[in-house]
């Protein structure tokens, strides 16, 4: 367990979990309440929810607009925390990158950067070590943060 009972409450420990995922929606589900499973379990309750929320966005928008193009697309994910943020990370193999809109009252999609960017504490993209897409990124300070920021 990554959270250990101090005077004070949970203790936080640093952690780190990666996986590769097929490009399809169920996985985004699965991953989401497996991440809301484990920052509880490490001592980050309070971040949770929005933590999950911002990933989900992110995973979202690897499957339906990184992957549209591949056939076989698969996307990685990691989620990591030092004990100061916690950083998700998900890459795919599009180099199309993601954009803040105001998406209209009638749309039903187009808001997953602004949700991102209204709960991380900084976000951004770079390009993976092999070349290849993008990778899209979110952190969260483990304490309560005084702005936001993207980068």
């Amino acid at each position: 367990m990554p959270a250990e009972l101090g005077s004070d409450g949970p203790v936080l420990r640093s952690f780190a979990f990666a996986a590769a995922l097929s490009a399809d929606r169920e996985a985004i589900g699965r991953l989401r309440r497996g991440l809301v499973d484990l920052l509880r379990a490490s001592g980050l309750g309070h971040l949770a929810d929005d933590f999950a929320l911002g990933a989900q966005e992110l995973m979202a928008n690897a499957v339906v607009h990184g992957c549209r193009r591949v056939h076989d697309g698969t996307i990685a994910a990691s989620v990591r925390c030092d004990g100061q943020r916690i950083r998700f990370e998900v890459q795919d193999p599009s180099d199309e990158q993601p954009r803040v809109r105001a998406a209209a009252d009638e749309e039903m999609s187009g808001r997953g950067m602004l949700i991102v960017e209204a709960f991380a504490d900084r976000w951004g993209v770079e390009a993976p070590s092999d070349g290849t897409g993008k990778s899209v990124w979110m952190e969260m300070f483990c304490t309560p943060a005084s702005g936001r920021e993207a980068a």
